[in-house]
């Protein structure tokens, strides 16, 4: 089972910029959304909460998640990931990549209100 990214997986995921996010609510239906990490690591994955009611009320119900980056431009490469998402509204990492984000890339008019970190379980790269 493996549990890290390569340094060239990281950087296929960072110049694909989108990956689909998936959380399941209490009755176990699937939730999936497209988003930008806000940080790729070796061995987790870092979103910033700006507008994801749904999934951060799926994640505090059940924090098991799924994200799926396609890399069209490396042979239809998918990189597979399963994890466990934690939801942070303080601390350093928090204020790290808020202020980052709202410095960087947001609209003055949008706001980081939480962060999600997804710690790896197992990753799957597939060629579909």
């Amino acid at each position: 089972m493996n549990k890290e990214l390569s340094t060239e997986q990281i950087e296929l995921i960072r110049k694909n910029e989108w990956v689909i996010f998936s959380t399941a609510d209490l009755n176990n239906n699937p939730r999936a959304i497209v988003v930008i990490p806000s940080r790729i690591e070796k061995n987790r994955i870092i979103l910033s909460n700006i507008q994801m009611n749904n999934s951060i009320k799926n994640i505090r119900n059940n924090n098991r998640c799924f994200i799926n980056a396609y890399c069209k431009d490396n042979s239809d490469m998918q990189i597979k990931i399963s994890g466990i998402a934690y939801v942070y509204e303080e601390g350093n990492l928090y204020t790290e990549i808020k202020d980052y984000e709202e410095t960087n890339n947001l609209p003055d008019d949008l706001k980081v209100h939480s962060i999600i970190v997804i710690e790896f379980e197992n990753i799957e790269i597939t060629q579909e």
